[in-house]
């Protein structure tokens, strides 16, 4: 599931950074390694979902991609030309907003 310290992350530094009043977390049990973690928009509050394997990453990896979905839901769209991609070992613009965020 999800830990304490992920959801205090997102309540204490991504929500208020992004602006968004909320977003709900949900669990999937996908046994897939690929995707580990999604946003979907069903309604007014964005939707990320986790995985297991979301959960097998070290903190500022999971946070990192925390951070990818928290940008999808301001409006971003992948763009390889600025390191904003689907794979997460190429993310290069999540891993800046995020060391950004961590350090204030």
């Amino acid at each position: 599931m999800i830990s304490k310290s992920d959801i205090e992350f997102i309540r204490l530094k991504l929500l208020p950074w992004s602006g968004l009043k909320a977003v709900k977390l949900a669990w999937s049990n996908s046994k897939k390694h690929w995707p580990d973690i999604w946003v979907e928009f069903p309604n007014s509050i964005p939707v990320i979902t986790v995985t297991k394997e979301w959960m097998r990453q070290d903190i500022h990896e999971r946070r990192k991609r925390l951070v990818h979905e928290v940008l999808h839901c301001l409006g971003m769209q992948h763009d390889k030309s600025i390191g904003y991609d689907t794979h997460p070992d190429k993310d290069a613009f999540s891993k800046l907003v995020y060391m950004k965020l961590i350090q204030k």
